[in-house]
């Protein structure tokens, strides 16, 4: 979809709980597959009626959609919620929210992809996933714009497509952003009989925590920032850069590497020349799609293998396959890899991302604080300048959303943090933990070695989360095992790396 495709380039449970009364809103919990198929996972699942508006005065926002038909504003909205129970018999009674990234995807589906980051702590602690609103099942807005094998990036074109987007949404989108989403998050955790959660937010779902934490304090016991996202930084204008000190330090890697260095000679310098070609001639190229089992042809751009590259820069193993992927296509004109990936990667995130939420919230809470004042730095990276501009365009058809007035303060606070960074993180590298937790003044910040976006899962780490939930004493950590934590090695062929 062209414009899911945009956004990939710019751009982040259950014992039973007692019946509730109808009062409350929330139904009562029953056996559930949440996740997508095939790995769905058995959970439990009710619904909870929360104010679509909490009482929050609609913005005062200028812009194309006001040209539209007036949005629908009712008086409540559903939220879909799983509980993944703990082990134990008689869990702690501070359970654990997780909150998804983004902003766009919900905690239900992504949960089957992270699980394995919890098993230590649901020995003693449930998980709860609340699909935040216009996610998943909790009123999802997405687009249902036509797919198309291009990337949009001319600023009209993205400019159209976000007002046709826009047009779809039957409901007002001003109250689908982070402020009001912690508050649904409270509302839900009063009709849990809840007193305090343990916050773990990735990505976007940092930014959800630490305003939760600012909005809450007195409910929240302990926050784990996964791929910290700082509220004084609007994700965009440093993506780029961002994207190319993770790339410049594959390139360094490799050199160092001698397999990898004697397999792929100047890759850095034929890196650019294969991004200078393409700028200047895109090129058609035949790859297996491999969801289909059939032979597909498309238009390869530059704007292709810049947002492929970056994707798989996300993981340490995609970044492990980029060295033999880049000097192959670079020295033999082997593209079908890049564009196999190029058309997964852009399916997957078709699916798990609710596009017009994502809009939303990128257009109330980061597009309006971008300014281009580092246009040269800009130009010499791989996603170049260009960015910017499509952002901006992307945002024109979007009315700003409800934000409270201290949104984009540092959040000041003595409860317990974590945060956990990768070093080659291409878009929320370690400085934005550190920019995070500098009034964090009970906090502790793990910075992994050669990985990338999310850290929950490597490792250790899993039971290194379960100890401080348990603790809630981030300096008590024990972090030693964390030294045995490497990085895959690096492919030198599609047979893998050397013995």
């Amino acid at each position: 979809m062209r414009f899911i495709q945009f956004i990939a380039i710019t751009s982040a449970l259950l014992l039973l709980a007692p019946r509730a009364e109808s009062t409350t809103g929330l139904s009562e919990f029953k056996p559930c597959r949440i996740g997508g198929i095939p790995m769905s996972v058995v959970a439990e699942c009710a619904q909870f009626t929360v104010s679509f508006t909490h009482g929050l005065p609609l913005p005062q926002t200028a812009g194309l959609a006001e040209t539209t038909e007036p949005k629908t504003i009712p008086e409540q909205l559903t939220l879909h919620i799983a509980k993944i129970s703990a082990r134990s018999n008689q869990p702690a009674k501070d359970p654990v929210a997780l909150l998804a990234g983004g902003p766009g995807q919900a905690a239900t589906e992504s949960w089957s992809q992270i699980q394995s980051a919890f098993y230590p702590t649901l020995a003693n602690r449930d998980v709860y996933l609340i699909d935040q609103r216009g996610t998943g099942k909790s009123a999802r807005m997405d687009c249902t714009t036509p797919d198309d094998d291009s990337l949009a990036l001319e600023p009209e074109e993205i400019r159209k497509t976000a007002q046709r987007c826009y047009e779809e949404q039957p409901l007002a989108t001003q109250w689908f952003t982070t402020s009001v989403a912690v508050r649904d998050l409270n509302a839900v955790r009063q009709a849990l009989n809840i007193d305090q959660w343990n916050l773990y937010g990735v990505s976007y779902g940092t930014r959800v925590a630490l305003h939760y934490l600012r909005r809450y304090p007195q409910h929240t016991r302990s926050v784990i920032l996964d791929a910290v996202v700082a509220p004084e930084k609007p994700l965009g204008p440093e993506v780029p850069v961002h994207a190319q000190l993770a790339l410049d330090a594959l390139f360094e890697r490799c050199k160092t590497n001698p397999g990898c260095a004697t397999a792929f000679p100047q890759l850095q310098q034929k890196t650019q020349g294969l991004f200078d070609d393409l700028k200047n001639q895109s090129r058609t190229v035949r790859f297996e799609n491999v969801s289909r089992g059939v032979v597909e042809s498309m238009d390869f751009t530059v704007e292709h293998l810049a947002g492929t590259v970056r994707l798989l820069s996300y993981s340490a193993y995609g970044t492990a396959i980029l060295p033999s992927m880049l000097y192959d296509a670079a020295t033999n004109n082997n593209l079908a890899p890049f564009a196999r990936q190029a058309n997964m990667l852009t399916s997957q995130l078709g699916g798990s991302l609710a596009t017009a939420m994502h809009a939303t919230v990128f257009c109330t809470e980061d597009a309006p604080r971008i300014s281009i004042t580092n246009k040269e730095a800009l130009q010499k990276t791989y996603l170049g300048d260009s960015v910017i501009e499509t952002t901006k365009a992307s945002c024109d058809p979007w009315p700003q959303g409800v934000v409270d007035d201290d949104f984009f303060e540092p959040v000041v606070s003595d409860i317990a943090v974590l945060a956990l960074s990768g070093a080659v993180d291409p878009i929320t590298p370690p400085a934005y933990a550190a920019l995070a937790i500098k009034s964090l003044r009970n906090s502790r910040h793990i910075v992994n070695d050669h990985q990338g976006h999310t850290q929950a899962p490597l490792g250790c780490m899993p039971t290194i989360m379960s100890q401080f939930i348990e603790s809630a004493d981030p300096a008590s950590l024990q972090t030693e095992c964390l030294e045995r934590l490497t990085p895959p090695a690096l492919f030198i062929d599609a047979n893998g790396p050397l013995p």
